[in-house]
């Protein structure tokens, strides 16, 4: 368990704040002191409440609207967060940008897209936040991404291969960065869950559990970024 004050005055940006593992990532580590960013694509009512949600938690909360599919809305998160603190302590990359897809009818527009909103933001993110990361003495990263760990289809199939160049920027990242960094990832399995004979509950009085809650992949990624993972690094954790 951690302590109430585990992120006490630590800056965390959290790329996309509104998705639902994004949202219980920051509200999560507002609870433990953290000062929270966090990013959205769009200003909208999701994004109002959100941002209300983090700051009733009483500590210093903002968002940044920015496309962080490009370069140029990479740049413009990072140089926001470091107009706001000077630094960043925690990194978690959270966008994600699904679009089932035939393979064989799969076009360039969809292509790119998931390009785009899923690897290349957290690379370009990263990357623009080295700057204020490199001179914290414990700075983490945490990649969220979904495990595709159901059968891989024809629709699919480019989902996968992107969330597998995640999980390989991971490691390569892990091992490029120096010894003071730590970066790990949280795979969210998509596998469907049996139900156990211990498990036949009544229908009408429990709600059969669908999917992977998000404050369970907000422990996770918690715990990665917490002193009591600093052994690990380079790591996937997966979630489900």
């Amino acid at each position: 368990m951690q302590s109430q004050h585990a992120f006490s005055e630590k800056v965390a940006l959290i790329t996309d704040g509104v998705n639902p593992i994004g949202r219980a990532i920051a509200m999560q580590l507002a609870l433990y002191g953290a000062y929270v960013i966090v990013g959205n694509k769009d200003s909208n009512e999701n994004e109002t409440r959100a941002l209300e949600e983090l700051r009733s938690l009483g500590t210093l909360a903002n968002a940044v609207i920015a496309d962080i599919s490009t370069v140029a809305g990479a740049t413009e998160l990072v140089a926001k967060v470091e107009s706001l603190f000077g630094r960043l302590d925690l990194l978690v990359n959270t966008l994600e940008f699904r679009i089932d897809s035939v393979f064989s009818t799969t076009d360039e527009d969809i292509f790119d897209k998931s390009i785009d909103f899923n690897l290349k933001s957290a690379f370009f993110v990263t990357k623009e936040a080295m700057r204020l990361m490199k001179s914290r003495p414990k700075p983490k990263i945490v990649n969220v991404f979904s495990s595709c760990d159901s059968e891989v289809s024809d629709e699919n199939l480019i989902f996968a291969t992107v969330n597998s160049a995640l999980d390989g920027f991971t490691k390569s990242l892990a091992d490029y960065l120096p010894e003071n960094f730590r970066v790990n990832a949280v795979s969210v399995s998509e596998a469907e869950k049996r139900q156990s004979k211990f498990d036949k509950l009544d229908d009408e009085l429990f709600s059969p559990r669908k999917g992977v809650d998000p404050d369970d992949v907000a422990r996770a990624v918690l715990f990665l970024l917490s002193s009591e993972s600093i052994g690990i690094n380079g790591q996937i954790l997966t979630v489900k």
